[in-house]
């Protein structure tokens, strides 16, 4: 009996198409329709896009150093941040996937968060991307390079003393 009346009240609902420029426009429609005499309103807005805040970043940067890369956009209520990897998920919201990775850390701010890297290492290198949780794909690119120390070995091993004329 529910579930029909849940399809009823679905099916009589009139549909009202809201004229708009672009889908990225914000609107805050009123919608009445009429159930069993009673008059029920409801509300409906629809947020337009987030936009980012902050810039796409290439980083070079030495091993064991710490990143920080932001992802700011200007409107974040209702949308989710997640952050990737080489394509791999390694955030999404507040929480860093890979629990056992205590390098990387999420610095949570005022409309979006740092994804933080202590101790860079070589396995860093990357292309991180902060995407927005929405209809239209929206992201931010970050490329990181790992510059490391270079290490020398002489061959051979001792000392090599040469004579003049040898």
């Amino acid at each position: 009996m529910k579930l029909s009346l849940y399809l009823l009240f679905f099916l009589l609902s009139p549909y009202e198409s809201v004229p708009y420029d672009s889908i990225q426009d914000l609107y805050d429609t009123e919608y009445q329709y009429e159930e069993m005499d009673n008059y029920i309103s409801e509300e409906l807005q629809v947020s337009r896009t987030p936009a980012f805040i902050s810039r796409p970043l290439k980083i070079l940067e030495n091993e064991g150093s710490t990143l920080r890369l932001p992802c700011f956009v200007d409107n974040l209520d209702g949308f989710v941040l997640l952050w990737r990897k080489n394509n791999t998920i390694i955030a999404v919201g507040d929480q860093v996937i890979d629990s056992f990775e205590e390098r990387i850390h999420l610095e949570k701010k005022s409309g979006g968060n740092y994804l933080v890297i202590k101790q860079a290492s070589p396995t860093d290198e990357a292309e991180y991307v902060c995407s927005v949780s929405a209809f239209m794909k929206t992201e931010i690119r970050h490329n990181v390079r790992i510059r490391v120390k270079p290490v020398i070995h002489t061959s051979p091993r001792q000392s090599l003393v040469l004579q003049e004329g040898d």
